[in-house]
């Protein structure tokens, strides 16, 4: 009899950890941004988003309305405020638009009661030092007029997460430099300021950032630009114990990603896509070529490849990656369906994943809310 019970406990557990090892996303992608003018919406990169009441917020964000960069283009960054309710079931259905009194792109941003913290980001292609707090009243989405404290430099395609009423950006970029700084802000403390909470191992921009609701931060891939060389594009993975200011090496990712999305899901870290720059490092090698040239039919050849090169870009990676904490062990799980966005944020709502437009290949944006419900 106790051999059987035993047994059987046995086969409860292993049947719980088979379970716990697998995972499932059935992903949907028939939910758009609203069209404008009769013209179907051509997306934004790196719009300020988040989940307030059962509601999704898109704010702003980037694009080139007129042509590529690469013909001239001018980057635009938007004005507008999208509201989308998220229903019992997890449809997405659009409600409103509103403007927006900001034109702000590639702000890190992090969804805390009801509330979504924009931090750095910029506006016209220069790096901002801005935090700000919007919520929302009724249906208008509103900027609070309570000011947090900046950050100590203008950051752009940063990261943000909140732990324990503390937010914590990480990395980012200017003109002048490549941020290897975690810098923290105490929202218990009213007269609190942004601290440079630690030096990372390396300068990161267009990382992914999630924690565990204790007091772990986890610190995925990302990307440090280099001048006139291809940039640095990581697949190191870091934990930082928040308490210990300990920060440690786990498992790298299958391969070198920047600018993808992620959460963090019952002792998971997900990852969404990403670019393994494949295609950027070939653009980058060329406008390293065309800068240092001086021979004007040599520069104009050079310059007609990276074109070619970026129009013809293929799109970033389907692939979603899950690294399951208990097992240290990084596992596929099912791909993106649709398009595949960067320059955006993965918002996590119960079982639903919601990644709301981004860029899908070089200058082209996305008017995809991509949703995936876990299973």
């Amino acid at each position: 009899m106790l051999k059987s019970a035993i047994l059987l406990v046995s086969l409860l557990s292993l049947g719980c950890q088979m379970n716990k090892n697998k995972m499932a996303i059935n992903w949907q992608s028939n939910t758009v941004l609203p069209d404008s003018n009769k013209q179907q919406h051509i997306g934004v990169a790196g719009p300020i988003t988040g989940i307030i009441n059962n509601k999704l917020i898109i704010a702003g964000g980037a694009n080139f309305p007129a042509a590529m960069p690469w013909d001239g283009g001018a980057k635009t960054y938007q004005k507008d405020v999208y509201i989308y309710d998220i229903e019992d079931n997890g449809h997405i259905v659009y409600q409103l638009r509103q403007d927006f009194q900001d034109s702000l792109a590639y702000a890190a941003n992090v969804s805390v009661a009801n509330k979504i913290y924009s931090v750095g980001g910029e506006r016209n292609g220069n790096a901002t030092a801005d935090v700000f707090i919007y919520y929302l009243e009724g249906d208008k989405f509103i900027r609070q007029d309570l000011v947090l404290p900046n950050l100590p430099i203008p950051l752009t395609n940063g990261s943000l997460t909140h732990l324990n009423n503390v937010l914590y950006f990480i990395g980012g970029e200017n003109a002048d430099t490549v941020s290897n700084k975690i810098y923290a802000l105490d929202l218990y403390d009213a007269s609190s300021k942004w601290t440079e909470f630690l030096t990372l191992p390396n300068p990161i921009t267009h990382t992914i950032v999630v924690n565990d609701a204790m007091d772990k931060l986890y610190i995925v891939g990302g990307r440090k630009r280099n001048v006139n060389a291809k940039s640095d594009i990581y697949k190191e993975v870091y934990q930082l114990d928040v308490n210990t200011k300990n920060i440690t090496s786990l498992p790298n990712l299958p391969e070198q990603l920047a600018a993808g999305t992620g959460t963090f899901y019952k002792d998971n870290i997900l990852v969404f896509g990403g670019d393994n720059a494949s295609t950027f490092h070939q653009v980058e090698e060329l406008i390293a070529e065309i800068n240092m040239t001086t021979d004007e039919v040599k520069k104009k050849e050079l310059t007609l490849q990276k074109n070619n090169i970026q129009s013809a870009h293929p799109g970033f990676s389907k692939k979603v990656w899950r690294f399951d904490l208990d097992t240290k062990a990084w596992l596929p799980t099912d791909e993106i369906v649709g398009d595949s966005p960067v320059t955006t944020t993965a918002l996590i709502w119960n079982d639903l994943i919601v990644i709301p437009s981004g860029e899908i290949r070089a200058g082209v944006r996305t008017n995809q809310i991509l949703s995936g419900k876990i299973k």
